[in-house]
């Protein structure tokens, strides 16, 4: 017998014993655990498409609910490549659901789905939010940082087209090309640069991008390219 349905959810049950569970008690259906987890954001969790979209057709789902970290289902199923766009879009598209909340760390969905290189859900919610391209996380991060950082540069194009501030700096100073040299994607700096990315701007402890670029193979290969191009750096 499982403590409760998040728990049963984890713990890979069916989508029988989700219906079974919420038709003998509706109070399951919303029910929160310790993390204030509720079952639709375990389905979105563990990637159980048919316990979601099962979940979403309850009249009286809380979809926006919170969990202790300040997570919505939206921004778990965001991260979890088992659940496809076209889902993501139906979660979007309820006007119960606001795609603009944060976390506690001031990360909103449009960070994640950039980090993930959901470019399809990325220009989803541009379109419906696009201030949500200036929101900045705790950390001063905006969703460009994200997707320089980790390396989707479809993502990095797509943002800059939508005139996302393309030198804007985070706490530490790093700026989208600071995290795409650091992080050794020399395609993404060379987009960056190409649209006008600010090579000289330093972080608070005076390291241009390129210096926080350590591999020194990447560097120079990133040198030579921007040689070849005639990219002034």
């Amino acid at each position: 017998m499982y403590a409760s349905l998040g728990q049963a959810l984890q713990e890979n049950c069916g989508i029988e014993y989700v219906q079974k569970t919420i038709t003998e008690d509706r109070n399951t259906l919303n029910a929160s655990d310790a993390d204030k987890r509720t079952p639709l954001h375990w389905a979105c969790s563990t990637g159980k498409v048919d316990v979601v979209e099962y979940l979403l057709k309850q009249p009286d789902i809380k979809v926006d609910e919170k969990d202790e970290a300040g997570w919505t289902p939206l921004m778990v199923a965001i991260c979890n490549k088992a659940i496809p766009d076209s889902l993501i879009e139906t979660i979007m598209e309820r006007s119960d659901v606001n795609i603009e909340m944060t976390t506690r760390g001031g990360q909103t969905c449009l960070h994640y789905a950039s980090g993930k290189g959901r470019l399809p859900i990325v220009r989803k919610l541009c379109e419906r939010s696009p201030g949500l391209i200036r929101t900045r996380d705790l950390q001063g991060q905006q969703s460009l940082h994200r997707a320089a950082a980790v390396g989707h540069p479809n993502v990095v194009k797509y943002l800059l087209s939508q005139k996302c501030p393309l030198n804007a700096s985070d706490s530490f100073g790093f700026t989208a090309l600071h995290f795409a040299l650091a992080e050794g994607h020399t395609d993404i700096a060379i987009d960056l640069i190409k649209s006008g990315a600010d090579t000289l701007r330093t972080d608070k402890e005076g390291h241009t991008a390129l210096d926080v670029c350590m591999d020194r193979s990447i560097r120079q290969e990133f040198i030579d390219t921007c040689k070849q191009e005639g990219l002034d750096i």
